[in-house]
């Protein structure tokens, strides 16, 4: 009768309603590991890095290794993603991604030197990658035809949540008793909520009886489209190249927005105000961006979001004027922006693919955002010693989101049936 999972009409018992809708739990165990996989390892993990760098021993290159290390692993997880899900597929597969990073922090938690640290944060690096965004999009493709994109963006908020939550946590067991306590804890949290996603999750609609989502009666829906035309060889790898500029200016946005602030003048505490509003508008906007891909389609969605961080990252380069006002309004709009790295790389690796590939594409998609991650990450810093300030490297963001943009949409206007 047009909604799926419904074979006849009249009352049915709880359970049974239950079932029908199960791609909303399917939704909500995606958020919930991503909260913990990402959330933990990454989105949250700086509220730890003050208290790291303070203990004997490690100190603020050490601080910035066990992050390195965290990086690396998870680049190298995400290129053997697909064999890793092709062996175990993803149920299972998010239960040992989920523990492994339960593991890492319960190793942080009795960690007192470096090799000790890198032993966690290897840990972490492979649960962050095989529980992580893939993970996501596999079963996003595999029980929803339709509303993808609203699916996608709630379950992606799972780890800008994360970030929200967990640093107040986290201090407050840490000023209550240490650091390796608030570690432990997290460990143990992970730990749990893992067990709870294995018992509620399922890889496809047909380990239940039941048919992907296709929304109801008269709502237009979105499908991941299966009849897209293969790409050249070249315009493939210019796609590719894409992924690594959405990689750079949306990994490095957040990241250096503080630095941009006090080295334009602004005190610390509105620095990381800045950051806070950016981290917020990210988070809402993930949801936004996927309403957005469902109600206009994915690629006039695109361009929406594209031209907001257009907006963002040209109001970042005059930082150096020292308006408040402009600061909060970059830092809203470039949170906005960068829903792209998680929402849009989710839905773009869907649509522009084909069945047969589909795997191996949200693979190599991820692979190349983390590449342009581990760049952003390196250069900004280098750049601001060479030519002393970060406006340089938000321009260069700048041009890469540009760049980007002009692909992506370009692929969808060459390659969309």
């Amino acid at each position: 009768m047009g909604e799926n999972h419904r074979k006849s009409p009249g009352k049915r018992p709880a359970n049974a309603m239950i079932k029908r809708h199960y791609e909303k739990v399917i939704v909500g165990c995606c958020f919930a590991f991503l909260f913990v996989n990402v959330g933990f390892a990454s989105t949250a993990f700086a509220v730890h890095q003050p208290f790291i760098v303070a203990l004997d021993g490690i100190g603020d290159t050490g601080g910035s290794l066990i992050l390195s290390v965290r990086t690396l692993v998870s680049l190298f997880a995400i290129v053997i993603v697909d064999r890793y899900f092709g062996l175990l597929d993803v149920r299972l597969g998010v239960l040992f991604a989920s523990l492994m990073t339960a593991a890492g922090f319960i190793v942080y938690s009795f960690a007192t030197s470096l090799p000790v640290f890198f032993a966690g944060a290897v840990l972490l690096g492979f649960g962050y990658s095989f529980g992580g965004l893939v993970a996501m999009t596999l079963l996003a493709n595999r029980w929803y035809a339709e509303n993808v994109g609203s699916a996608v963006g709630f379950a992606t908020m799972g780890s800008g949540a994360a970030s929200i939550v967990m640093p107040l946590l986290v201090v407050r067991v840490i000023n209550a008793s240490s650091l390796s306590t608030a570690f432990f804890m997290e460990g143990v949290l992970a730990a749990i909520i893992g067990v709870i996603v294995f018992l509620l999750l399922r890889n496809k609609p047909s380990d239940m009886g039941l048919e992907p989502y296709v929304g109801k009666p008269g709502k237009k829906g979105r499908r991941p489209r299966q009849d897209i035309r293969p790409a050249s060889k070249g315009d493939h790898l210019l796609l590719m190249a894409a992924m690594v500029f959405v990689g750079a200016f949306c990994c490095g946005a957040i990241t250096y927005m503080s630095v941009l602030a006090t080295t334009s003048g602004f005190d610390p505490v509105f620095a990381a105000t800045v950051v806070s509003i950016a981290g917020v508008a990210l988070t809402v906007s993930k949801f936004v961006t996927g309403e957005l891909f469902d109600a206009m389609g994915t690629r006039r969605g695109s361009a929406v979001v594209f031209v907001v961080g257009f907006v963002g990252f040209t109001l970042c380069c005059f930082a150096w004027i020292g308006s408040a006002a402009l600061m909060v309004a970059a830092a809203v709009l470039v949170g906005a922006g960068i829903s792209l790295g998680s929402v849009g790389i989710s839905v773009w690796s869907l649509e522009l693919s084909n069945e047969q590939n589909r795997a191996r594409e949200i693979k190599n998609f991820q692979t190349a955002y983390s590449i342009g991650g581990f760049i952003a990450n390196t250069f900004p810093g280098i750049l601001k010693d060479l030519v002393g300030t970060y406006v340089v490297s938000y321009a260069g963001m700048l041009v890469l989101l540009v760049l980007a943009g002009v692909i992506v949409l370009r692929h969808y206007r060459k390659y969309s049936a």
